[in-house]
């Protein structure tokens, strides 16, 4: 009788543990930001229709965390956490581009749902331009306004590149 006392106790005591991690994970999780991306792929030769079947990388503080295959034009992606993310934007074939998104400053327990929409155009590869400056530079940044008490686009820097892309196609 005093092994069986003993058993009880001790699934007793893993059942508690369990429950107390359990809740411990959930209010962790519940005070983490989670940001509600939702991305429209279009071909810049095709006059903006869609593109389908992207491979897309997600990175989390220079780590990379996830891929995502895209065979339709969309993808729909929450990014859970406080993090420096970098999304490459790929296809064969098509010059890849990248966007930075920082989720660290968005506050904790923040009340409104945080989404994130973005048109990524994608263009052919060519020898005649020279766009390697895409490697290195995002497209686009996206950062937490206090004011609007969401993420936004940097649209100002954004313009600076797409100035770079227009410039390196006209020294054809």
């Amino acid at each position: 009788m005093y092994t069986l006392i003993l058993m009880s106790r001790n699934k007793l005591t893993l059942i508690l543990s369990l429950t107390l991690s359990v809740l411990i994970s959930s209010a962790q999780n519940s005070t983490q930001p989670k940001v509600h991306l939702k991305i429209t792929f279009k071909s810049v030769e095709e006059f903006r229709k869609p593109l389908k079947n992207t491979l897309n990388y997600i990175f989390a503080d220079g780590m990379i965390i996830d891929s995502v295959f895209c065979k339709k034009r969309k993808m729909n992606y929450v990014l859970e956490g406080k993090h420096l993310y970098k999304i490459v934007f790929s296809k064969p074939g098509y010059v890849s581009k990248h966007v930075v998104i920082n989720s660290i400053e968005i506050p904790d327990n923040s009340k409104n749902k945080i989404s994130l929409k973005a048109d990524i155009n994608l263009f052919k590869k060519t020898t005649k331009i020279n766009v390697d400056f895409l490697e290195k530079e995002p497209v686009s940044i996206a950062y937490y306004n206090f004011l609007k008490k969401t993420l936004i686009w940097d649209y100002e820097y954004n313009r600076s590149v797409v100035e770079k892309i227009i410039n390196a196609s006209l020294k054809l």
